[in-house]
């Protein structure tokens, strides 16, 4: 039997509901839903003429799209005021139900609306309205917005005193309707269904309220800064939290606040509607765009920001048509080009200078061409920076090199002591430009071996171990690197040549060469003993190096005699000895003395016959007459004193070959044999020769 109105449970129940102590959590009225009862949902509507879809089923999860943030408020609305949902609406979960309760099978989303569109909420399906008719109670939050029973017979539903005016309740479905939807109005919506005797049913929906979109603008317009200044503001005009989310992007890359850069708070970070960049850098010069989006469509604005900086220290690249590394140094003769960077915005303004106060700037521009650089383009060269909107100015410095060996190859040189107590070794490489700096290699653990400019001296301690080694001394010029190398060795074997000539005077030259000598020992020279002191002038002349002496214009009186050498240094010690006791003859010598020898024969031999015939005719003449003896005397000897006849040149005995004297020698005179002591103390013969 159908009822005519509420049962007085229900009208109980209803009043207890609307009276405010309904809004206690609905797990405090107990019991249990049947899994049989089939869960209802909530059917949400917009009416048609706005963007969006008419009718919305949704699921209580959060809008993609959120507000700003903050509290809207409107002429005209409740007391009890709801936010607008914010960011952390995004991440909130759905309603939650209390545990024995059924979980809500809702689909699809929140509900969209814009202020002054009215909003209907349906639960669908209807429930059914078999006896006993079950009671619907909807909320806003905690607050109780309408309560009534579903029936066309039922009493009429109770609804909160602040919406009276824009709240329908309708009794045969149990939706809601809520005309003119203020921004209060967003938040979620709680639909309570209550059967006697059953567990209770919930079902929850989102509602947000949009304002319409604005026309945005970014202000300022073009803005600019300077790099390092404390921070650029950007707002962005016309936006409200209401319109929908706001959010920035530069360029194509979306902006998101991070954690900072280790100098405090994030650089980029949005503050309401604005964006502020701290101590903005030279790579934030972007396009910045703010945009609002809501379900409804989307509004953008772009702002261009430029960020001045510089000009930074200026960098100064070399390069030369002959050099594969112009920036150690540049080849004499050679093309150099100079070009200056300076990174700034906007351009920077560039100029030359040699670095010399005195010096005028060259003209300005990027490069600086010199061509044939010598050895007065070397130095440093400035290049000057300036940014006419940030007014600040840089220099930056090159220091040119411009190289050339130096001539040849390192000198090396050796040389005893005062006391023969140690070996100086000597290098030296002068000239180039710039100069060349020397360094022996091979030197004894104990002996410093470090670089020197040009010339270096490095004094050795004398050792018999000393003898075959080999120095080594570097040269290193940035253009190139090259050696010399020294030798020291004892004394060995020390001979003595023997050489004679003519001068063009016609005097007669004898040379004496010692070998077996080798640096760093000296060469001393004696005559019978006695110190040899040629030169100033003298008819005796040594060598440079001390291993020739030279008798000039030999004389018998005078050169004949015992010459000997002494080679003596560091390392040791040796000598020899030569005896000059006659002429030694040349071939033309021998030849004219032979020639002349044979002439006189002949000449003897015809004068015997002559003589002969002579005697012969006074001899018969003497028969005729009678014979008179004269008293006359002949000694032929007399006539031959001042003839020698000379055979051809033997072998001295020494067992040395005799070297042929000029036509103009004197007779040979026999040479003798000396002996002396060589410098391993063997006894050895000395050859002995005489030369005019």
């Amino acid at each position: 039997m159908a009822t005519q109105g509420p049962q007085p449970l229900q009208q109980l129940l209803l009043l207890f509901l609307v009276s405010g102590v309904g809004t206690s959590s609905p797990a405090a009225l107990g019991g249990r839903i049947s899994p049989s009862v089939p869960s209802l949902g909530v059917r949400l509507s917009s009416p048609s003429g706005f963007r969006g879809s008419n009718s919305t089923v949704l699921s209580g999860k959060a809008s993609p799209a959120t507000a700003l943030g903050g509290n809207a408020s409107s002429p005209g609305a409740p007391r009890e005021k709801t936010p607008s949902p914010t960011v952390q609406d995004l991440k909130e979960p759905p309603l939650q139900v209390p545990s024995g309760w059924s979980s809500p099978r809702i689909a699809g989303g929140p509900l969209s609306v814009l202020v002054g569109s009215p909003i209907s909420l349906r639960l669908a399906p209807a429930p059914a309205l078999g006896p006993p008719s079950p009671v619907v109670v909807w909320r806003r939050g905690t607050t109780v917005l309408a309560a009534g029973t579903l029936g066309s017979k039922a009493a009429p539903p109770s609804l909160a005193p602040d919406y009276r005016t824009r709240l329908r309740f309708d009794q045969a479905t149990g939706g809601l309707d809520l005309e003119q939807a203020e921004l209060a109005d967003s938040g979620h919506y709680t639909a309570e269904l209550i059967h006697a005797g059953r567990e209770r049913e919930l079902r929850n929906v989102t509602v947000y309220v949009y304002e319409p979109l604005p026309r945005l603008t970014v202000a300022p317009a073009d803005p600019v800064t300077e790099e390092g200044t404390p921070e650029l503001r950007l707002r962005c005009v016309g936006a409200r939290p209401s319109q929908g989310q706001l959010s920035w992007s530069q360029g194509e890359r979306p902006l998101e606040a991070g954690p900072g850069d280790g100098e405090g708070p994030a650089r980029l970070r949005t503050d309401g509607i604005d964006l502020v960049i701290t101590r903005p850098k030279r790579t934030d010069q972007a396009n910045y765009t703010c945009r609002v989006q809501s379900p409804f469509g989307a509004s953008e604005a772009t702002a261009a920001v430029t960020v001045l900086y510089g000009p930074d220290p200026p960098v100064i690249t070399v390069s030369s048509d002959r050099d594969a590394s112009p920036a150690r140094y540049v080849s004499m003769g050679s093309n150099v080009t100079l070009r200056c960077d300076a990174a700034s915005r906007p351009p920077a303004e560039l100029s030359w200078s040699l670095a010399d106060p005195r010096e005028a700037a060259v003209p300005a521009g990027p490069r600086l061409l010199l061509p044939g650089v010598g050895p007065a383009h070397a130095g440093a060269y400035a290049c000057l920076a300036a940014n006419p909107r940030t007014g600040l100015r840089r220099r930056g410095l090159l220091n040119l090199t411009v190289a050339a060996p130096p001539p040849g190859s390192p000198r090396c040189s050796i040389q005893a002591s005062p006391g023969d107590r140690s070996l100086l070794l000597g290098c030296t490489w002068p000239g180039g430009v710039p100069g060349a700096s020397v360094q022996w290699t091979g030197l004894p653990p104990d002996v410093p071996a470090s670089p020197s400019p040009s010339s270096l001296f490095v004094s050795v301690p004398a050792r018999p171990q000393l003898s075959g080694l080999t120095f080594t001394c570097l040269g290193r010029h940035l253009a190139a690197t090259r050696s010399c190398s020294v030798t020291p060795k004892a004394p060995e074997e020390v001979l003595l040549k023997l050489k004679t000539e003519k001068s063009t005077s016609g005097e007669a030259l004898v040379t004496l060469e010692a070998t077996g000598c080798p640096p760093p020992a000296r060469v001393a020279w004696a005559r019978e003993g006695r110190p040899l002191a040629p030169g100033g002038g003298g008819r005796l002349k040594l060598s440079p190096d001390g291993h020739r002496l030279l008798l000039g214009n030999f004389s018998l009186e005078h050169d004949v005699g015992n010459y000997s050498v002494l080679c003596s240094g560091a390392l040791g010690a040796g000598g020899n000895r030569i005896t000059l006791t006659g002429p030694i003859l040349g071939p033309g010598a021998i030849a004219g003395i032979v020639l002349g020898s044979l002439l006189a024969l002949s000449l003897l031999a015809a004068l015997l016959v002559l003589l002969g015939c002579c005697a012969c005719r006074l001899w018969g003449n003497n028969m005729k007459k009678p014979l008179i003896f004269l008293p006359a005397t002949f000694t032929p000897e007399k006539k031959t004193r001042s003839v020698t006849s000379v055979g051809a040149p033997q072998s001295s005995p020494s067992g040395f070959a005799m070297e042929p004297s000029p036509t103009w020698a004197c007779p040979v005179l026999v040479p003798s044999q000396v002996t002396a002591a060589s410098p391993k103390g063997v006894h050895r013969t000395v050859r002995s020769a005489t030369q005019v």
